[in-house]
Order: structure tokens, then sequence, then C-alpha cells
């Protein structure tokens, strides 16, 4: 490494102390300047993003609607009684392929016979990390339209605790059988 010639080291001493401060400061402005530069191409692909999922949404909740423009049709659309066992096979897999650890899960059947709707409500406690969890109730979701989270319960056994204990009631949303 070469060092700086006499002519740069006197212009460095008759700056002083303040001259030098000013000149780091102006060039962390400059670095702080390029940055901002790339934190706002960043922010503009996020913001398009941001759109392009809303877009998505609006179809999607459009298509939802259309379809089942009349309570006959989303009933006839809900899935049958009895698929109940493989969509709750499904939905305890999706949990297990993520990693999950579940407790003990308590199911209860409800059915509404002059409706003729039915509902399997599940309890599921589960133990694994924030993201896991938040994958798990995207798939879950994603893999069966007529699967609703009614509640979830989160909580850390201590602050710096990386796992965390859940508590995610499902609904599983079937047509009853029974005339």
């Amino acid at each position: 490494m070469k060092w700086p010639d006499e002519q740069f080291k006197r212009q460095l001493r008759s700056l002083g102390w303040p001259g030098l401060l000013g000149a780091l400061a102006l060039a962390g402005a400059l670095a702080l300047g390029l940055a901002a530069r790339g934190w706002d191409r960043e922010a503009t692909g996020l913001q398009a993003r941001a759109d392009s999922l809303r877009r998505t949404a609006a179809v999607r909740n459009d298509t939802i609607t259309e379809a089942a423009a009349t309570p006959a049709e989303w009933l006839r659309r809900l899935p049958p009684a009895a698929e109940r066992q493989q969509r709750l096979a499904d939905l305890l897999e999706i949990g297990l392929r993520l990693g999950l650890t579940p407790q003990r899960t308590e199911h209860r059947l409800s059915v509404d016979s002059a409706a003729g709707l039915e509902r399997l409500r599940v309890t599921m406690p589960l133990t694994g990390g924030y993201a896991q969890l938040r994958h798990f109730i995207e798939a879950a979701l994603e893999h069966d339209p007529a699967l609703s989270l009614d509640s979830l319960k989160l909580r850390r056994s201590t602050p710096q605790a990386a796992e965390l204990e859940a508590e995610l009631v499902w609904s599983l949303h079937g047509r009853s059988e029974t005339p």
C-alpha cells in the first residue's frame, strides 16, 4: 500500500480535526444517499408486488362471490361429508410436513340437517417456530377452500424462546348427507 504524498498530507493537516470530521460526515452522507437509492428501488419493487397481490386477491374474491352467487350454489360447492376424514388427515399432514409438533387434537362435529351443513371443529395445539406456523396456516387455507381458521392463540414459554406454543381452532365446513 502506497502512502499519500507529502502535499496531500499537508492539505489534511491544514484542515484540522473539524475539517476532517466534516469530510467524513460528507462521505457518510454520500454513502447514505447511494444506499437510499437502493432502498427506493426495493420499496418500488415491494409496492409493485403488493399491488399485484391485491389485484390477485380481488380477482379471487370476485370469483368466489360469482361462483357462490346463491346459497344453494354455495352449498353445492362444499365438499361432501364423505371427504371429512381425508380433509382432516390432509390438515394434520400439512402440519407434520412443515415440522410442527402436534400435541393432541380434539374434534367436534355439528350437523345442521335442515340447512344441509356440517362443521367439524378441530382444536389443534402445536409447537413450532413462527415462520412454520405462518406457512402452515397459509398452506392449509390454500389447500382446502372450505376450511376456516376460527381462532389462534400464541404463547412463548419465555421471551427468548424460539418455539411458540400455538392453539389453532379450525372448522372444516361440508355438505351434510342427511336429508
